[in-house]
């Protein structure tokens, strides 16, 4: 992937001040010094997602995330470097960004059924020159309510699995939940690739629908 820094410049400092909170100041230290260049080769390891990838900023966050453990050499639990993915993503900034959508509002219930379609044709343009990716699939009269979608190939779970980091992926999972909470919604999820169940299913509906069908 190329190399880009803007997602290191946002998230570093959060989640250094995460660990110093949590840990110490010097394990955060650590996290950040020796990170900096760990990110930068995980993405030289890392498969081109395609330029133009409305998801490919998946990708940059979770790797943040990930160099920043390798920085710690490991001496933070997945399940603590969980809580510190928590703990950027319930920021003012970002809770502020992710709060801008209500899923219970008909715009905001659409949004991420819009945002699948739109990866999903720029991945039909694009699979042969970029076969390592996302594959989406849509079964729009499973569910009443919400948007439903699933994923059963996952670029992140493949290449955390290469580079023997695959222990971090449930944590890393985890933060969909933490997001569409932020955004008035609620995730449910029966499996996850990162448990090798073949596909991470989405049904995303608002928090004041009771009873979702």
């Amino acid at each position: 992937m190329k190399y880009k820094g803007i997602y290191w410049a946002i998230f570093s400092p959060m989640i250094k001040k995460s660990i110093s909170e949590r840990y110490s100041p010097s394990l955060a230290k650590k996290a950040i010094s020796k990170g900096k260049q760990e990110y930068r080769t995980l993405l030289s390891h890392a498969d081109d997602l395609g330029k133009g990838n409305p998801m490919a900023s998946n990708a940059y966050f979770a790797y943040v995330f990930a160099a920043a453990w390798l920085g710690t050499d490991k001496q933070i639990t997945p399940d603590g470097m969980g809580e510190v993915m928590t703990d950027v993503l319930t920021s003012p900034l970002l809770k502020t960004v992710f709060g801008m959508t209500d899923i219970n509002s008909s715009k905001g219930e659409k949004k991420w059924y819009q945002d699948m379609k739109k990866y999903e044709r720029w991945y039909e343009k694009n699979k042969s020159k970029y076969p390592v990716n996302w594959v989406v699939d849509f079964d729009e009269g499973l569910h009443k309510d919400g948007s439903y979608y699933r994923f059963t190939s996952c670029p992140i779970c493949e290449f955390c699995k290469k580079e023997g980091i695959e222990e971090l992926m449930p944590s890393l999972c985890a933060t969909d939940e933490v997001m569409f909470r932020l955004q008035h919604g609620v995730l449910h999820r029966e499996h996850t690739l990162a448990r090798g169940e073949g596909e991470c299913d989405y049904w995303i509906v608002g928090d004041k629908v009771n009873n979702p069908k």
